[in-house]
């Protein structure tokens, strides 16, 4: 996992919140990824390969860990806290998520 170069000492503390969590939700964080902040939300995240989510933390508010899927169709982003869940229902929401995508790409071809 590569971390972003040049961060502001808050963004490197709440990488070390994501990369904390996810660990403790038995995230395998040793494949290919990268944490850092976005540019543009101003969200520090941390995103692995091998998951269909990412999980991010606001710049700005306070420390609540969410998890974001993003729909590889359209871009279109779901959100949902990762603070009280388990990686079982992480990954279940997630599948669901690219299952309903393609199902509504299908019938929309």
């Amino acid at each position: 996992m590569e971390i972003q170069e040049n961060l502001c000492a808050n963004a490197t503390r709440k990488i070390a919140l994501l990369i904390t969590k996810a660990s403790d939700l038995g995230m395998d964080i040793s494949g290919y990824g990268q944490a850092g902040e976005n540019g543009t939300s101003g969200n520090v995240y941390l995103w692995l390969e091998d998951y269909a989510f990412t999980l991010f933390i606001d710049l700005s508010g306070d420390d609540e860990i969410q998890a974001i899927w993003t729909n590889s169709y359209n871009g279109d982003e779901e959100t949902r806290s990762a603070n009280k869940t388990t990686l079982r229902e992480l990954e279940a929401w997630a599948g669901y998520m690219d299952v309903k995508a393609e199902a509504m790409e299908e019938a929309a071809a």
